[in-house]
């Protein structure tokens, strides 16, 4: 072979090796590229992930707290002596009701009784000795002309006229005071309620202002005295000033076992001053209190209802992405899925309560958020069924321990548990924007 041969050889050989490497990469994009159209077409084939939803249906919403509280008389009146004396008679059945002005008890009244005639004769006294100096001074005012009386005779009478006079006035208060005195002996009730233990029996020695005799308390209606957060009811008051809620007054009272009193109560006011150790304050509520079945002194729970919301929306825990602003994933009419931005305004029972976002007929994902992070685009839906189950009427049921607006732990326990469905809503590219 000669050398010319010899160079075209590997010419061939080198030309022969790029075609088939040319022709080996060829092939692998047009391997990938028919791989990624078979995971799309796949992809497109699979169906879209199924999710559990609630329609939104707006209605009246009471925010209730739990709060302590114990029951008070609304009057009460601890009977005590006006003056000092032995009791001689009690004059009612303890334990019974009373009528205001109805006598209690009697004490000795002798000592009064004769203060009182003292006084009397002190008035006739000056009585006779005030018609004595008018009549010299009538004397004296014809004699004094004539010169037959000296003019300081004659002033002297006028003067001892005056006197007497106000001895009249004197004797005739000294009077009324005894009369007040001997008053005091017959102990009346101040107020109608019902009277407890007598704590003085007859014989017993009681002194003006000091020594408790009986004790009367109007239990019908009785004063209920909640503790309440200063900063909660703070809160509270600004959610009301901002327009999100109307302000409300019903208590409801349950008993220390649980059971609930069947009368409701209304609020009375506020207290505006707050306790320096536990940072509370007190608020008053009135309850009908008619058949006795409440004492003062009982200790018990309130459930006042502290705003009512006309419309706003009841939306289960795990449905809410809690963060700097809560959202909702909301279903549209083709099966896409977007972020919600809502406002929540507390809890009911296990449920948010939304006051704005929302509209009613909104599909919104309760269930089924995980397969949302795969990718998917579009959502079969079906109807969420509560696993606590309803009342038959699409409610929830509700239990009489209502919470109030969610605290910073739940709501930090509530952004880790739905951060991931939050983020995968983002990831799907659609926009927080409302649909039309």
């Amino acid at each position: 072979m000669s050398l010319r041969g010899m160079r075209i050889i590997p010419a061939l050989l080198f030309g022969s090796a790029l075609v088939l490497s040319g022709c080996g990469k060829d092939g692998q994009a047009a391997g990938q590229a028919q791989q990624e159209s078979g995971q799309k077409t796949a992809a497109t084939q699979a169906p879209a992930p199924l999710v559990d939803v609630v329609t939104a249906k707006a209605g009246r919403v009471a925010i209730t707290r739990n709060l302590p509280g114990r029951l008070q008389a609304s009057r009460e009146a601890v009977i005590v002596p006006r003056i000092s004396g032995i009791v001689k008679k009690r004059l009612f059945a303890e334990g019974a009701m009373v009528e205001a002005g109805e006598r209690l008890y009697q004490l000795d009244d002798d000592t009064y009784r004769a203060d009182l005639l003292t006084a009397q004769a002190s008035l006739e006294q000056a009585r006779a000795n005030c018609d004595l100096y008018r009549a010299t001074v009538g004397r004296y005012a014809a004699l004094v002309k004539n010169n037959a009386v000296s003019r300081q005779a004659y002033d002297e009478a006028r003067a001892n006229l005056k006197v007497q006079e106000a001895n009249i006035v004197a004797a005739e208060a000294a009077i009324e005071s005894a009369k007040i005195h001997l008053g005091y002996a017959r102990i009346t009730a101040p107020i109608s309620g019902r009277i407890g233990a007598s704590k003085v029996s007859e014989g017993a020695y009681v002194a003006a202002s000091v020594t408790e005799m009986a004790r009367i308390q109007q239990l019908d209606p009785l004063y209920l005295d909640i503790t309440q957060s200063a900063a909660e009811r703070r809160a509270r008051k600004h959610a009301m000033r901002g327009g999100q809620g109307e302000s409300a007054g019903d208590v409801r009272i349950l008993l220390d076992d649980g059971t609930p009193y069947p009368l409701a109560g209304k609020l009375l006011f506020v207290d505006q001053t707050v306790d320096e150790a536990t940072g509370e304050v007190m608020v008053r509520a009135q309850v009908p209190n008619p058949q006795g079945d409440l004492l003062p002194g009982l200790y018990v729970r309130a459930l006042v209802t502290q705003a009512v919301y006309p419309r706003a929306y009841l939306m289960p825990q795990q449905a809410v992405t809690l963060g700097k602003v809560a959202t909702v994933l909301l279903v549209k009419a083709d099966g896409s899925f977007m972020p919600q931005p809502v406002t929540l305004v507390g809890r009911k029972d296990t449920d948010y309560i939304i006051a704005a976002g929302l509209e009613d007929g909104d599909q919104v994902i309760v269930e089924g958020t995980s397969a949302l992070a795969f990718g998917a685009r579009k959502v079969r839906t079906r109807p969420w069924h509560d696993p606590f189950g309803d009342d038959g009427a699409g409610k929830r049921k509700e239990t009489s321990d209502a919470t109030h607006s969610p605290s910073v732990e739940t709501k930090k326990a509530g952004a880790r548990d739905l951060t991931e469905n939050g983020r995968a809503g983002a990831a799907s590219g659609t926009s927080a924007d409302r649909p039309e």
